[in-house]
């Protein structure tokens, strides 16, 4: 198919692109049959797209005011001729609030919307919402997202049972699962060669890293001389550096790291823990990226049994799942696990299988392209 005949998709993320969010990269990067278009209200230090320029969808000199009146009327008139095109099919919003921030100018152009729920964008309560400028915007639009969107994305079931229970309609939510580039990764090294256990994510409440320093805790004092080390950073950093301190452990905290450094990390561990829990505001994992990495990377995983844990892992396969908020349970499984490397071994095998044939990124794209065909048909089979 040639470029010019390839359909236009309208990537929208607010701000463009946090480092955090490699999915978003993986989605654009990864599309065959549709040609991104990315638009942004503000362009971020992150990441940058090979080939892919944003485009800004307020003038350079607006103020507060032309941009609220922009986003009200969906006018817009600094993308000009982006989303003009004929070609242009599609509009593509990550986390509902941006789905809510886009709608105006989706429905001025008549472009069918499709919105991607991630994790907290679909589990906070309305108060935790209500507490923000976006989440305020997307309350008070909810029952017209709802109407307009064409399609949601869940990533997980998990996010789609969220999503039921706030009132949106089966009809409109499907599961597309995000995915990894299986065939990037570095063969992992031997479990006999890796010692430890790694944690890697944001140092906030439904990360649950107080609970993974509770249960190292618990260890006997021979099994804690083997290293833990936690990658991250955020507003918990103190309570948790604090915490350690109390406890009597020494964990390695490395603050934040580059994507390399954090695989570097994962090829030297042997386990990767992810004592994710549903904070007291509602916030959840929606379907953790880093989950499927590390067991990509050959790592045997701990989990906590809740949110979408059991749709990640194979529980007794690839890894094990402690009680929720349980600490004794965790270190119970560390214990067994950092004295097992055999065991470690064969959940890690079995864990890159399972990431190769149910989150290969290839496939992930190919069912969200066929996605947006059907999208596409039931909107021109309408009009």
């Amino acid at each position: 198919m040639e470029l010019s005949d390839t359909p236009n998709v309208a990537i929208y993320r607010r701000g463009f692109l946090p480092l955090s969010e490699t999915f978003i990269s993986d989605h654009i990067q990864g599309l065959n049959r549709y040609n991104p278009i990315i638009i942004t209200e503000n362009i971020l230090n992150g990441y940058s797209i090979n080939g892919h320029t944003p485009h800004l969808l307020h003038r350079a000199q607006a103020g507060k005011y032309e941009k609220v009146y922009n986003r009200l009327t969906g006018r817009y008139r600094h993308v000009g001729d982006v989303l003009s095109a004929p070609s242009t099919r599609l509009i593509h919003a990550h986390f509902l609030q941006d789905g809510a921030n886009i709608l105006s100018l989706a429905a001025r152009r008549n472009i069918p919307l499709v919105v991607t729920a991630h994790g907290y964008d679909a589990t906070v309560t309305a108060r935790e919402h209500a507490r923000r400028t976006e989440g305020l915007w997307y309350l008070m639009l909810k029952p017209f997202l709802l109407r307009y969107a064409h399609g949601i994305i869940c990533v997980s079931q998990w996010i789609k049972q969220c999503l039921l229970e706030a009132g949106y309609p089966d009809h409109k939510l499907r599961v597309i699962p995000l995915g990894i580039d299986t065939s990037s990764l570095p063969p992992p090294p031997a479990a006999h060669g890796r010692r430890g256990a790694l944690f890697v994510g944001r140092l906030v409440e439904k990360k649950g890293v107080n609970f993974l320093l509770d249960a190292w805790a618990k260890l006997p004092e021979r099994v804690r001389s083997e290293p833990l080390t936690i990658i991250g950073d955020g507003p918990l950093m103190p309570a948790l550096v604090a915490q350690a301190h109390r406890l009597g452990i020494q964990p390695h905290f490395l603050g934040a790291r580059s994507r390399a450094e954090v695989f570097a990390a994962m090829a030297r561990h042997r386990i990767f823990a992810m004592p994710s829990v549903r904070a007291a505001n509602g916030d959840s994992e929606g379907l953790p990226i880093v989950l499927m990495e590390a067991q990509a990377m050959g790592m045997a995983v701990i989990a906590f049994d809740d949110g979408p844990m059991r749709e990640a892992i194979k529980p007794g396969m690839t890894g094990l799942l402690a009680r929720s908020r349980n600490s004794h349970d965790f270190a119970d499984h560390l214990q067994t696990l950092l004295g097992a490397p055999d065991l470690c071994g064969d959940f890690g095998r079995a864990g890159r299988s399972h990431v190769a044939a149910k989150f290969d990124l290839r496939n992930r794209v190919a069912a969200l392209e066929d996605y947006y065909d059907e999208i596409l048909a039931s909107t021109e089979a309408r009009s």
